[in-house]
């Protein structure tokens, strides 16, 4: 039979193990005022705007690095939890369109995330353990912004070698320009 990891508000709390100290500090006011953005970003979104996603990922990593005390720690647990199922939630609709091998890839996480996760309802989880978890929602934001850079590089480069005529043997050139926009227009 399964169990269920119960809510910030109803389980015992959650303390980061003394094996390492505490980083950053956050108001949990503003945290739980958020808790459930991040989830609801991600069905809104079904995966597919990557700015909106990558913020999504980004701020359930601060929240994680940021727990300093059992309740901020159990607020940003819940919150990457809710994240990571509305991710895998959102990867069985046919209509995402993420890479069959990535959603894979993605699923794999997300059941890490469960576990580690379900491993801290037992009261403690050592520092080492949310900082994975946030590097893990760092490493897919940056992957999927970079994702969404080369496609900006790619059509930028297709819209070149057309205005040109189409010419062959000069992918390259075009590819190298066209990275050079997207990076200065990225830039500014």
């Amino acid at each position: 039979m399964a169990t269920k990891r119960k809510t910030a508000a109803s389980a015992p709390p959650a303390q980061i193990s003394e094996s390492a100290p505490a980083t950053g500090a956050s108001s949990v006011e503003s945290s739980s005022v958020l808790a459930d953005t991040g989830a609801e970003v991600i069905l809104r979104t079904n995966f597919a705007v990557v700015e909106q996603d990558s913020i999504a990922l980004l701020h359930a990593a601060s929240l994680l690095l940021d727990a300093d005390t059992a309740e901020k720690v159990n607020v940003a647990l819940d919150h990457n939890l809710k994240l990571w199922i509305a991710i895998k939630a959102v990867l069985v609709n046919e209509e995402c369109p993420v890479e069959p091998e990535v959603k894979a890839n993605l699923r794999n996480l997300a059941q890490y995330v469960v576990n580690t996760t379900m491993e801290a309802t037992g009261g403690t989880i050592e520092e080492r353990r949310l900082v994975s978890l946030a590097r893990i929602n760092m490493s897919i934001a940056e992957g999927l912004l970079r994702g969404q850079q080369n496609k900006m590089i790619q059509d930028r480069a297709y819209e070149i070698w057309e205005a040109e005529g189409r010419p062959e043997g000069r992918e390259q050139e075009h590819w190298l320009r066209a990275e050079s926009e997207v990076s200065v227009s990225l830039k500014n």
